[in-house]
């Protein structure tokens, strides 16, 4: 229409132009911050996808965590359009919790053209991977847990526990050990536990038990530490530093003695028998206890003074021997007071305050109320007055005096001092009694007459009140002689036989124990007379007659 008309009728004719296309099949991944991270806390991270090129049907790009362990991603796949072929997709990578402390991992994330529903250009694209590393939130450890929150036991063999777990998954096994720092306050089982992959997670249980001991130590406290065995735990364990946890131990023990008497009673005499009781501590010292036993009055009992106790012989019973003491006085049975005592300054702390015992004992009297009389050959004395003496003593000591009184049964012929006082203070000084003999006229011969010693109970020690009398025998020779005397006026006697007198005098020398006639005859009547007889009584025998 606007070309020359000659030209109509021309035949077209073609040129072939090559066009060379520089679009090229792919894919184009963008990672956020220029790398993907995430945490097992199920934090996310995403990157973005975009197609090189318009398809011209659809492409569809896979994604695929090759641990979905560790990470996950989202889309699983990303679908193209020749409409958004060119608007980046984005994928969400997320990080995903497990148990095990494995430290930080990278998984691949692989994108790949799903040439099966995708436009054929992209079928010979390469595949391509994304490294997300997902960050560890998971330690290595273990956890100790206290049932009441302490650990508490006895000596009696009560029990407590404590549980242990593992804070994370171990990859191969984990052995704990449980070991105690004194065995001899408690004890602890299992001694070791054993942690797998696939019991890491359940507690275990430990069980502490009071361990009886003698000792008087009162609350003692031990650790119980708990280790991991490096050599037969898994390496990411090795490191963990030992956990301790304390252990009351409750003593049962009391620091004391018991005192066993013999027989139930402890008695003595004064003659110096004995008598045991026996001392044993309750509980085994730190060190060594010693032990003073003191009498309350040692003129009654006297005690072994003091016993030793070890560590060693603790419990073996040792005996204190409780002797009697003679006295003199006369106090019938006593009973005394045995003082069991620690002695602080030389035994182990623990029995400082132990309170002292005290065990009655009583000594038997010996002494008996009585005196006793001591004469050297007899007691002899004569009527010209001479003496004997013998003499008294008490047997026992009195408490007050005691006054002696020695009767003569017959002053005619014998007489005694009398009263003797004995004190507590001379009672055990022999006292002597002197006899005396006592003259008189009578031609009587040895007179034999009593002495009779008796307790004054009135003012005496009432302990006396009971003694017998006693009796001394006295003999006492007469001096007298039967006979008479002649005595003459001027010493001689003359007459005159113009009938004058003379006269002497004739008495007896002793009295007699009737009359006495005396005859008087002259020897020649032719030269003298003389009174033919003189009678002498009891009365007159000691008047001169003439």
């Amino acid at each position: 229409a606007i070309t020359d008309d000659n030209f109509d009728s021309v035949a077209d004719q073609t040129v072939s132009v090559t066009t060379t296309d520089d679009d090229v099949a792919g894919f184009t991944i963008a990672e956020t911050g220029g790398s993907t991270e995430v945490n097992e806390s199920s934090t996310t991270d995403t990157f973005t996808v975009v197609l090189d090129a318009q398809p011209d049907s659809d492409v569809v790009v896979t994604v695929t965590s090759e641990d979905t362990g560790e990470t996950t991603v989202s889309p699983a796949s990303l679908t193209f359009t020749s409409a958004n072929w060119d608007t980046p997709q984005t994928v969400t990578a997320t990080g995903i919790n497990d148990s095990v402390d494995d430290g930080s991992q990278v998984t691949s994330v692989t994108l790949i053209i799903d040439d099966a529903i995708s436009d054929n250009n992209f079928d010979s694209v390469a595949d391509q991977t994304v490294s997300v590393t997902t960050t560890d939130n998971d330690t290595a450890g273990f956890t100790v847990i206290e049932s009441g929150g302490s650990t508490s036991v006895s000596e009696d063999g009560t029990t407590d526990t404590f549980t242990v777990v593992l804070n994370s998954e171990p990859i191969s096994d984990v052995v704990i050990a449980i070991t105690s720092s004194d065995s001899d306050e408690s004890t602890v089982s299992p001694s070791s536990l054993t942690f797998t992959s696939a019991n890491w997670d359940i507690s275990q249980t430990v069980t502490v038990t009071g361990a009886e001991d003698d000792y008087a130590d009162g609350t003692q406290s031990s650790t119980v530490t708990i280790s991991v065995v490096d050599l037969s735990s898994d390496d990411s364990f090795d490191s963990l530093e030992n956990q301790t946890i304390s252990v009351t131990t409750a003593d049962n023990d009391v620091a004391g003695f018991t005192i066993a008497v013999t027989d139930g009673s402890t008695s003595v005499s004064e003659d110096g028998s004995t008598d045991t009781f026996t001392v044993v501590l309750d509980a085994q010292p730190a060190s060594d206890v010693v032990i003073s036993i003191t009498s309350s009055d040692t003129g009654e009992a006297t005690v072994t003074s003091t016993l030793t106790f070890t560590s060693a012989n603790w419990d073996t019973a040792q005996a204190v021997t409780v002797t009697g003491v003679d006295d003199s006085l006369l106090d019938g049975t006593q009973t005394s007071a045995f003082t069991i005592s620690v002695v602080d300054g030389n035994s182990s702390d623990e029995f400082d305050a132990v309170n002292d015992q005290t065990v009655s004992g009583t000594t038997l009297d010996d002494d008996a109320a009585g005196f006793t009389i001591t004469e050297i050959s007899g007691t002899s004395v004569n009527e010209s007055g001479t003496t004997d003496t013998f003499t008294i003593v008490l047997d026992a000591q009195p408490t007050d005096d005691v006054v002696v009184a020695i009767a003569s049964s017959d002053t005619g012929e014998a007489t005694v001092n009398s009263p003797l006082t004995f004190t507590s203070a001379n009672w055990d000084t022999p006292q002597a009694v002197t006899v005396t003999g006592v003259d008189d006229d009578i031609i009587d011969g040895t007179i034999t007459s009593t002495l009779t010693i008796s307790i004054v109970d009135a003012v005496s020690d009432d302990s006396f009140d009971a003694v017998s009398d006693q009796t001394v025998s006295v003999t006492t020779t007469d001096d007298d002689v039967a006979g008479f005397t002649i005595v003459e006026s001027s010493g001689s006697t003359i007459v005159d036989e113009s009938g004058t007198t003379d006269t002497f005098t004739v008495v007896l020398d002793a009295e007699p124990a009737s009359d006495v006639v005396l005859t008087i005859a002259s020897g020649d009547t032719g030269e003298a007379t003389v009174t033919s007889t003189l009678t002498f009584t009891s009365a007159n025998w000691d008047t001169a007659q003439t």
